[in-house]
């Protein structure tokens, strides 16, 4: 019976007529196409740079004008909204302002809002910014807003060039570190540096880097304390405008710097360090370095990426060189280091000039040029790297015309080479090698032994410069190649 019941009520359903559509009555628009005119005035109008400091004191900013108005219901009033951003297609952040209607229909924006959005945009620069604008407008009625037209339509579109109100804000050309590891002398401070060859304006940030001893933390009392300098104080000898932290002592690796009785920040670990301070936000960040594992050669041999690069090592077996070393194609483009598979200027090293002749050192930044070298081709790189800094500092390029496997195995026992032959990109050396049971064999290049590659100790899958000889058990022909990259050298030995 209930199985019926169910049935039929299943049926009823289906079969039961549609629900009528609720009665629709779509609210006719307040104003129809054309009804409101509108043309830019004041700020918009005008040509040249709109400076915010000229209208500290002013009540208002003219913006708009309402020209002419058809069938405005009674009570009814026209608003306009500035919108403002820092892209052109809006598509990043966006401030809007409120406009306030006055005499002959001008409208005007509140000078200290605006320059507010300025900052919020562009930070404190004293700066030309370009901003880009666009009106909305809106109808207000009965405590609502409806949008004119609609959400597509404004009554005005395009560009501003402006400058923010006076902050009482200066960005120097250059800061120094200085503290404990300096003695407290104004004159052999750290310098920082500016990655970018932008204005400091554009991009206010600075990075030192430095090395905190045990013996200064021993002699100050387990830490190592630290305060900016800015260039005037340098220039001046003079500490009032120095800047530090807000409390004595403040050991956090992040925080604010201040001008106001500015106190000294302090270091509680012995090593190398890096200082990043941005001197618009006046934040700072402080990391303690290890020396990078890989260093990464992005550029034209590897459509400009460090994961497919050839990846330089840190020599640890001549500690004596104190640097790293890579073996990896050249082409015209050149190529950059890399310290972090990534372009963050702090770790992003080039070289000095675009002359291959008139280059060997690293330049850490933006203003670091490509690497060029004297024509395509393979080439052997060394690194010099300071450990006292934390960074690299010069560098050599040594041309690779032959590449060969010499060893035990031939008649002349390790006294001529085998050639090994590349492909088109010169990242695969490949050759047949007859091997005799026992044999004994390396690569090197350039017929000698100045630079070659054997087996590291423990982990002989690891190919490193002046390694261990690789060793062959069973008499056979072999197929050798050596792989450049990505990743640091692979050397495989295979049995025909």
């Amino acid at each position: 019976m209930m199985l019926g019941v169910l049935g039929l009520f299943a049926a009823s359903c289906d079969d039961a007529p549609e629900a009528p559509k609720p009665q629709e009555n779509p609210q006719e628009p307040i104003f129809a196409s054309g009804d409101i005119t509108s043309a830019t005035d004041g700020a918009l109008s005008a040509t040249g740079v709109l400076n915010l400091e000229d209208y500290r004191d002013a009540s208002g900013i003219a913006v708009m004008k309402l020209t002419d108005t058809k069938g405005l219901p009674e009570g009814a009033s026209v608003e306009y909204k500035l919108e403002l951003c820092a892209s052109e297609d809006f598509s990043g952040k966006t401030m809007t302002l409120d406009t306030e209607a006055g005499e002959e229909g001008v409208y005007t924006v509140d000078p200290a809002k605006w320059n507010e959005a300025h900052v919020g945009l562009f930070g404190k620069s004293p700066k030309a910014k370009t901003a880009y604008y666009r009106v909305p407008v809106y109808v207000i009625l009965d405590g609502s807003d409806y949008r004119y037209e609609s959400n597509s339509y404004y009554a005005a579109s395009g560009k501003i060039e402006e400058t923010c109100m006076d902050q009482g804000f200066v960005i120097e050309s250059n800061y120094y570190l200085i503290g404990n590891l300096n003695d407290w002398k104004l004159d052999t401070a750290v310098p920082f540096v500016h990655l970018s060859d932008k204005d400091v304006y554009d991009d206010p940030v600075f990075v030192a880097t430095f090395k905190v001893s045990q013996a200064i933390l021993d002699a100050n009392g387990g830490g190592c304390y630290w305060k900016i300098a800015p260039q005037s104080a340098i220039d001046s000898n003079d500490w009032a405008t120095v800047l530090g932290t807000e409390i004595d002592g403040d050991t956090s690796l992040t925080g604010k710097l201040t001008d106001q009785d500015p106190k000294a920040g302090k270091l509680t670990e012995a090593g190398n360090y890096k200082m990043t301070v941005n001197m618009e936000s006046m934040e700072y960040t402080i990391e303690k370095l290890e020396r990078p594992e890989y260093l990464y050669t992005p550029g034209g041999a590897n459509g400009w990426s460090q994961d497919n690069s050839a990846w330089m090592q840190y020599d640890k077996k001549n500690e004596v060189s104190k640097g790293y070393y890579g073996l990896f194609p050249v082409t015209a483009d050149g190529f950059k280091v890399c310290a972090e598979k990534n372009w963050d200027n702090a770790t992003t090293y080039g070289a000095k000039t675009e002359d291959p002749a008139d280059s060997g050192e690293f330049v850490l930044g933006e203003a670091g040029k490509n690497i060029h070298a004297s024509a395509p081709g393979l080439y052997w790189m060394s690194a010099q790297y300071d450990s006292d800094m934390g960074q690299l500092t010069t560098y050599e390029m040594t041309p690779i015309t032959a590449v060969g496997i010499i060893g035990s195995f031939s008649a002349s026992n390790w006294g001529s080479d085998v050639a090994m032959t590349p492909n088109k990109e010169s990242t695969v050396w490949t050759a047949e090698v007859k091997f005799e049971a026992g044999s004994s064999w390396k690569i090197r290049f350039n017929n000698a032994w100045t630079f070659s590659l054997g087996g590291e100790k423990d982990n002989m899958d690891h190919a490193i410069f002046d390694g261990e000889n690789y060793n062959v058990e069973e008499e056979g022909t072999y197929s050798v190649t050596l792989t450049l990259q990505p990743g640091v050298p692979v050397i495989t030995c295979v049995k025909k």
